[in-house]
């Protein structure tokens, strides 16, 4: 009977303390489930021997429309030399498209001749636009990593940022502007820059016109002295002065040389430029000319340079692991570039995630298909979302819609720190675009 008086008085204490717990604090979120590291070799189980894919270029280095992005896919050779770590084989082969629609069209019947299961396409404009039909009419899946199609067919990927998101970033990245001047050299005008006062290079006798122009309109130039004005009349400026510059231009070329011209007539507002600014293009050109790299430059971008690297996310760790292999690939003198002219490390400067993981989501699709096949490889690219774990650098990729890329473009600042992630290179340009403090 003691025993039981206990017991009951033991049972009785337990439910008054469970009462006055309080509630148990949700269940933690789970980890990341791609590991700590992300190893610089991919594996790839299932791709049959021989497999290639082929990427088309704009060749040149002066501004040729449609070339700016043509060391900056270069990173599909990061991609190609992982996988080959890890014991597949993946053979690219480079075509030139002339910078034409026909010439688009011969380098994708070209590279199907050759028995290609897939083709990146790194230019832009008309030709990557006919490129993308002719590979579509082929039955050969196609990634554009830096453009978009313009009638997408279930073969078509795009993982750049749509028109429409680009010009909502830019918008977000003139939030609180409320007087813009835009500058423009044949390039785009974004829906953010309706009813802005407008100067076109074609209505200036030249660059240092226009810039003089601008440099008066954003009050950091004084006004043209009235006609009959003593030599020593005091200047006047702009009573309403533009807050910010939008400067457009049709290539990253004179995208460069439009900013310079800018900051030699010592504008000092912000200057946000179009998407062109972020090609290895405009870097190049901008160190020929002497133009400053700094947070005064601002554009839009989607989050894949090589600041993701220092994120502490699943993002960051693939940036890490790319840009590790970029480090790795470049000491080899025996690893070439798309073109096999030079060594790799001669791009490694400029080399991207995006021309890296468009190869990294081909060779996915044939090793799920088990096939190099190009209709099984499209098949199965259609069904397949992909991400760090998977061995992409930049952000997650869709590939159940055309538009594969999950992220929206955010507003991006220029800099000229070195981040130290990159082999050392003395002739490249230093310029890093880092997202601004309010972005992800």
């Amino acid at each position: 009977m003691t025993l039981l008086t206990v017991g009951i008085a033991m049972v009785a204490a337990v439910v008054i303390a469970l009462s006055v717990i309080p509630d148990r604090p949700e269940e933690a979120a789970r980890p990341d489930p791609v590991a700590a590291t992300v190893p610089v070799a991919l594996n790839a189980d299932g791709v049959p021997a021989k497999f290639s894919l082929g990427v088309i270029l704009t060749f040149g280095s002066s501004g040729e429309p449609g070339s700016e992005y043509n060391r900056a896919v270069q990173g599909a050779v990061v991609a190609a030399q992982r996988f080959s770590k890890g014991g597949t084989e993946v053979t690219l082969s480079a075509r030139n498209d002339s910078g034409t629609e026909d010439g688009a069209r011969e380098a994708v019947r070209s590279l199907a001749e050759q028995g290609v299961s897939g083709v990146v396409v790194s230019t832009t404009g008309a030709q990557a636009r006919a490129a993308a039909k002719a590979a579509e009419e082929l039955g050969l899946p196609v990634i554009l990593p830096y453009a978009e199609p313009s009638e997408p067919a279930d073969s078509t990927w795009t993982t750049s940022p749509s028109a429409t998101a680009l010009d909502a970033a830019l918008g977000a990245a003139l939030e609180g502007k409320i007087r813009l001047l835009v500058v423009n050299d044949g390039g785009s005008v974004p829906s953010a820059a309706e009813g802005a006062q407008t100067l076109n290079l074609q209505d200036f006798e030249d660059i240092t016109a226009l810039a003089q122009a601008a440099a008066i309109r954003t009050g950091d130039q004084p006004l043209p002295p009235a006609e009959g004005a003593s030599a020593g009349a005091e200047s006047v400026r702009v009573s309403d002065p533009a807050d910010a510059v939008i400067v457009s231009a049709a290539t990253p070329h004179r995208l460069a040389r439009l900013v310079q011209s800018l900051q030699s007539r010592d504008v000092s507002v912000p200057m946000v430029l179009s998407r062109e600014a972020t090609a290895p293009a405009f870097a190049t050109e901008l160190s020929v000319v002497d133009g400053a790299v700094s947070g005064q430059l601002m554009s839009v971008a989607a989050v894949n340079g090589d600041g993701a690297a220092l994120r502490q996310d699943a993002q960051g760790r693939g940036m890490s692991a790319f840009l590790s292999a970029v480090r790795m690939f470049s000491g080899d003198p025996q690893i070439k570039n798309l073109t096999g002219d030079v060594a790799f490390s001669a791009d490694a400067w400029a080399a991207d995630a995006a021309g890296h993981d468009a190869v990294v989501a081909l060779v996915r699709a044939a090793a799920v298909a088990e096939s190099s096949l190009p209709r099984d490889v499209s098949e199965a690219l259609s069904t397949m979302t992909l991400g760090a774990g998977d061995g992409l650098a930049g952000p997650a990729l869709d590939f159940t819609a055309a538009a594969a890329l999950t992220a929206k473009p955010v507003p991006v600042h220029a800099s000229s720190q070195d981040l130290g992630l990159r082999p050392t290179d003395g002739s490249a340009p230093r310029l890093v675009w880092v997202p601004a403090a309010t972005s992800p």
